[in-house]
């Protein structure tokens, strides 16, 4: 018994399977990817609003004889922060792109076409190497996420120790 994705025929016998299962990685790939943008954008997030509620620890940091160094240090964490905003952006928009052609692609195939012609797999690979690719981005978001958090974190315990003078 073979699973089928419309009414059309399939090009050969079996690969309307194997379309399915490709479509199925698909899927999966982009779950895993939904959790790891759900998760690099909650830690940046929390970061940023962690920061606004510092405001006064800040500023009873600026007096302190090192707030300088301080500030400085906060530099490369905030780039941590905005690079995971840039790859997660990066993400969305290739995908989007991509999902935008396939749909056009399969608007415009006549009802009689075969389902698994040459050019529908061309697209559904297209889709499918986009796909990877957002999910690539996403874990290296989630990577620098985690980076950024942890850094924050320790610029946070550092900036409280320098605020009340220990």
């Amino acid at each position: 018994m073979t699973t089928m994705l419309s009414g059309r025929t399939p090009a050969y016998p079996g690969d309307d399977g194997a379309a399915f299962g490709g479509v199925s990685a698909m899927f999966a790939m982009v779950q895993r990817s939904n959790h790891a943008t759900a998760f690099a954008g909650w830690i940046v997030a929390t970061g940023a609003m962690g920061l606004v509620v510092q405001a006064r620890t800040l500023e009873s940091a600026s007096r302190a004889p090192y707030s300088g160094l301080l500030f400085a240090a906060l530099v490369p964490v905030l780039a941590a922060g905005t690079l995971v905003v840039i790859l997660l952006v990066r993400a969305a928009r290739l995908t989007r792109a991509a999902q935008e052609e396939f749909y056009r692609f399969i608007a415009e195939i006549p009802g009689d076409a075969p389902e698994l012609c040459a050019p529908a797999v061309l697209q559904l690979q297209r889709l499918t190497a986009a796909t990877r690719h957002r999910e690539t981005l996403t874990q290296r978001a989630l990577i620098w996420a985690y980076v950024s958090g942890t850094a924050l974190l320790a610029w946070s315990a550092i900036a409280v120790a320098m605020a009340s003078g220990h």
